[in-house]
C-alpha cells in the first residue's frame, strides 16, 4: 500500500536514506521534511516543504501521512527516541525501510526501522522499534535488539545476545555469543565485547576495557 511520507531530518543521514527510498521503495513517496523548530531555516528542503515539528499537523496531518525518523543517532539516540514517542502520541504511523539487498530470516522487525544493504538477520533474531542498522552487519540467530538502537557498519553480533534499548554500536564492533548488553551502552572504536555490560557502559577499542564513566558523558560526542 502506497503512503506519502515525511522524513524527520535534513542532515547527511536523511539525504542518504532519501536516495535509497527513491531507488528501492517507490511505495513510500517522500512529500516533505520536518525538524525541531529551532533548526528550521527556510520553508523548503530537497525541493519539498520543510515544516517545523510543532506545526506538522497543519501541513501533514497524521491521518494522511506517515513519518520516518528522526534519522540521527545524536545524544545517544535520545533525540530519535523522544521524537518517535511524541509522534506516536500525536497519532502518526511510522514507516519502515529494509533494503532489498539484505538477507532477512525473521519477521520480527519493528516500525520506524531503517536497515540498509547487506545486513544479515539470522533466524529467530528480533529488532525492536525505531532502530537504524547501517550497511553490512551480521545479526546472529536468536539475537534480540531493543528499541531506539543504532548500529553502524561491519558490526558482528553473535547468537543469543541481547542488546538493550538505545545502545550505540559503532563500526567494526564485535560482540560474542550469549551476552547481555544493558540499555544505553556505547560500544565504539572497534570495541570487542566478551562479557555482559551494565546499562550505560562505555567500551572503546580492542582491549574490551570498560571505561570508568557512563554513556551519559558521551552525549557531546554521539
Amino acid at each position: 500500500m502506497s503512503r506519502d511520507l515525511v522524513i524527520f531530518g535534513t542532515g547527511d543521514m536523511a539525504a542518504v536514506v532519501a536516495v535509497y527510498l527513491r531507488a528501492h521503495a517507490p511505495e513510500l513517496r517522500i512529500v516533505g521534511y520536518t525538524l525541531d523548530d529551532a533548526y528550521c531555516e527556510g520553508d523548503t528542503h530537497d525541493g519539498l516543504p520543510l515544516v517545523p515539528w510543532s506545526q506538522l499537523e497543519t501541513r501533514f496531518p497524521p491521518d494522511m501521512f506517515d513519518l520516518l525518523g528522526p534519522l540521527t543517532y545524536r545524544r545517544m539516540n535520545t533525540i530519535r527516541r523522544d521524537r518517535y514517542l511524541e509522534g506516536k502520541a500525536r497519532g502518526y504511523a511510522f514507516a519502515r525501510f529494509i533494503h532489498p539487498d539484505c538477507n532477512i530470516y525473521t519477521d520480527q522487525i519493528g516500525e520506524n526501522c531503517v536497515i540498509l544493504e547487506r545486513n544479515v538477520l539470522q533466524p529467530f533474531s528480533r529488532v525492536g522499534n525505531n532502530c537504524i542498522l547501517w550497511s553490512g552487519n551480521h545479526i546472529g540467530h536468536h539475537v534480540t535488539i531493543g528499541d531506539h538502537v543504532f548500529i553502524a557498519s561491519q558490526v558482528g553480533i553473535a547468537g543469543s545476545t541481547v542488546i538493550g534499548d538505545a545502545c550505540h554500536i559503532a563500526g567494526q564492533v564485535g560482540i560474542t555469543h550469549g551476552l547481555t548488553i544493558g540499555a544505553g551502552c556505547a560500544l565504539v572504536n572497534g570495541a570487542f565485547v566478551s562479557r555482559d555490560l551494565a546499562p550505560g557502559s562505555v567500551v572503546m577499542g580492542q582491549s574490551s576495557e570498560i571505561k570508568p564513566f557512563g554513556s551519559d558523558k558521551m552525549h557531546r560526542l554521539l
